[in-house]
């Protein structure tokens, strides 16, 4: 995987050439800090008008695509004219569209029961708390103390092992996702908004979570990102740290405002 910064040069004619832009990007960790209370997290000032700036570009599209609950995210981003997509590309909505994977909303109420069952056997654990966003539920433990890790793992398994459900685990940034088997992943809501508004665009996805790996394989043809540390991922460039998103996002705006693909100097600096 290559330094975004040391290949802006390639990257530039690409974007330029591209008769339009599909840009999509994770919210948490990608466009906001990981923080130990998710529930106050927003988009900066900055971040948000840099987003606004691209948004006004009538030949690009760009989508925010979370494991937040749908209502959660679009309160949070507070942005016209965007596409966003909640529990994991399971729910979409923008300009005069909307989608609900049929499947997923099958499950709700066997999904708040298996919330319920997590909450009461969660309660030794300090700083944990389970979260049901109505298609998918998380168990944050960003709060926890690091000693009580394996506790916690071990009650998530062995929770879900001994319940009957339809539900499937997945690991995160400190959390534990737990969907729905359906076939049906970012990668697919990805995929959903592009042939709804921008089947000929040049995709770019920006993502920092292991949920984030499927829209990065699908997404070969385009510009694929990682933010943070990434030993390993299927996406082609990787940006070192969150605070330099924004730099990348003002990148693209001056770039589709006849901007030269030079190199630019990071603002954004890591740690």
């Amino acid at each position: 995987m290559k330094r975004i910064w040391e290949h802006l040069e390639e990257i530039g004619p690409r974007v330029q050439a591209a008769p339009a832009l599909s840009l999509f990007l994770d919210f948490d960790g990608t466009l906001t800090p990981l923080i130990d209370h998710p529930d106050q997290v927003r988009l900066s000032p900055a971040v948000k008008a840099a987003i606004e700036s691209l948004v006004q570009h009538p030949d690009i599209v760009v989508g925010i695509i979370s494991g937040r609950e749908l209502s959660d995210l679009q309160r949070r981003v507070g942005i016209r004219g965007i596409y966003c997509s909640g529990n994991h590309g399971l729910e979409i909505s923008g300009p005069h569209r909307a989608f609900v994977e049929p499947s997923a909303a099958e499950h709700v109420e066997k999904l708040k029961k298996l919330s319920v069952a997590l909450a009461e056997r969660l309660q030794t654990i300090s700083g944990a708390f389970v979260e049901n966003k109505g298609f998918t539920a998380a168990v944050h433990y960003r709060r926890v103390p690091e000693a009580q890790w394996d506790d916690l793992r071990r009650i998530v398994h062995a929770t879900l092992a001994n319940a009957h459900h339809p539900f499937q685990l997945s690991s995160g940034n400190k959390v534990f996702d737990i969907r729905p088997r359906v076939h049906w992943s970012k990668a697919d809501a990805v995929k959903w908004i592009r042939e709804q508004v921008a089947p000929h665009s040049l995709p770019i996805y920006g993502g920092d979570d292991t949920t984030d790996k499927d829209a990065f394989a699908a997404l070969a043809e385009g510009i694929t990102v990682k933010v943070g540390a990434a030993p390993q991922s299927q996406a082609q460039y990787l940006i070192e740290c969150q605070e330099q998103v924004l730099d990348f996002l003002n990148w693209l705006a001056k770039l589709r405002n006849g901007g030269l693909a030079t190199p630019i100097v990071v603002a954004g600096r890591c740690g």
